[in-house]
């Protein structure tokens, strides 16, 4: 008997949590092939919560609420709640389109569909901002947009109760229930688009402050909406100095300069972790390209490149990260899935790596880990079982980096989201 492995679909919140575990592993564009991504996105999780490297403005938390809302109030019975959604989304970014084109002097501001012309996007912004948009209890649904654009219980009542945002639910009665959408008014919503763009107004700067202090206390966009220095780090932060150090990039050049500022004593501990996390992940990239460069006959120049980044990681580490003394990969695999092979590959590199002093020392035993770890992380997709069996090896013949580099969690996507908060707030 021939056995079968299948995926049997249950319902569309399962459809979503696999699109939402499959955006994860896409984020910053590279391939895991270490399998240490599921320990990179809890990391970001803790730091970014209801962020994604995807996200560009703070305006679109606020346009899949609003489309809602104008839904249910104009209870278009020709129309069904997804198809109209789908329609105005498309006629919104278009509006976002024209207005950007038109205007000169924010021609260069990032925005979805900056190079479409017809507002049909691969991926609509609702569809990346909804696990933002339901964290910040921006819409209170625990499914999926799509399940909320079907539900029958999602009456106008309860869309466009007064119950003014209050989170809580109270003991009696269904008009007690909080709002399903609740991000403030939408009236003239497409209008202030159309004048203004993406800019935010006011009151959903404000709202959007007030929801993350809220709904993600110890979260570092928080801190920077509550900690003016921290903020003024941030800023500075965002690219790494020409001629600065080789290993280091916007978070880690962040954390080392603010981690002292942070007052919420969680988040701290939380940015020194990631910081020692993104240096400590570094090596075993490097080895692992080291030996692909190798295996391919890359030019010399690009393998010397590799090892003497190696020799510049090893010698720099214990200086470089914050708490080396304590620092220990087991803890940032707690409460994370991570495959048994992977916890145990791990563990095994920062043995390699506190025992030795020198890269020379550790190269050839490191590189052989990492290449072992990638064959059973990646099986036949693995680059290593392919040149073993004479299949052709992509972009690794020129010597391109492979799959992680330093991490940077979400920094960049969640500093173009504060920074259209704080430009209306007046920071």
């Amino acid at each position: 008997m021939t056995s079968k492995i299948g995926w049997i679909d249950f319902s569309p919140l399962h459809r979503e949590r696999v699109k939402r575990f499959i955006e994860l592993m896409e984020e910053d564009g590279v391939q895991d092939e270490l399998g240490v991504g599921t320990i990179r996105d809890a990391m970001s999780n803790k730091l970014f919560p209801g962020f994604s490297t995807l996200h560009t403005r703070a305006k679109y938390f606020f346009i899949t609420p609003y489309i809602l809302l104008d839904r249910e109030r104009k209870q278009r019975k020709s129309e069904s709640g997804k198809d109209y959604f789908n329609r105005v989304e498309i006629e919104t970014n278009n509006t976002i389109i024209k207005f950007y084109e038109s205007c000169k002097e924010r021609k260069e501001e990032s925005y979805f569909g900056k190079f479409k012309k017809d507002g049909v996007l691969k991926r609509q912004p609702s569809e990346i901002y909804w696990n933002g948009i339901t964290t910040l209890r921006l819409v209170n649904y625990d499914g999926t947009l799509d399940q909320l654009l079907r539900d029958k219980h999602s009456t106008i009542e309860e869309l466009l109760s007064c119950n003014q945002g209050d989170d809580t639910v109270k003991e009696q009665g269904e008009n007690n229930k909080p709002r399903v959408v609740d991000a403030g008014s939408a009236d003239g919503w497409i209008e202030n688009i159309t004048e203004k763009g993406l800019t935010l107004t006011s009151v959903e700067a404000q709202i959007l402050r007030d929801r993350l202090i809220k709904h993600t206390p110890n979260s570092l966009p928080t801190e920077l909406l509550t900690n003016d220095e921290v903020w003024e780090v941030y800023k500075a932060a965002a690219y790494k100095d020409k001629g600065n150090e080789q290993i280091t990039n916007a978070l880690i050049n962040f954390v080392e300069k603010a981690y002292k500022l942070v007052e919420n004593e969680e988040l701290r501990t939380n940015l020194i972790t990631a910081h020692d996390l993104s240096l400590f992940l570094y090596g075993p990239h490097i080895a692992y390209n080291l030996r692909l460069a190798e295996q391919v006959k890359a030019a010399e120049s690009v393998i010397q490149e590799l090892r003497d980044m190696g020799i510049v990681w090893l010698e720099t580490l214990e200086q470089r990260m914050i708490d080396y003394k304590r620092f220990d990969i087991s803890n940032c695999m707690q409460d994370v899935n991570v495959k048994p092979t992977t916890r145990l590959f791990l563990k095994e590199v920062q043995q390699l790596v506190t025992q030795q002093e020198k890269w020379q020392d550790i190269e050839p035993e490191l590189c052989d880990r990492v290449e072992k770890q990638e064959e059973r992380n990646k099986k036949t997709k693995s680059r290593f079982f392919k040149l073993k069996n004479n299949r052709v090896v992509d972009e690794n013949e020129k010597g391109a980096w492979v799959g992680l580099g330093l991490i940077n969690y979400r920094y960049t996507a969640a500093l173009a989201v504060m920074k259209d908060v704080q430009e209306v707030l007046g920071k």
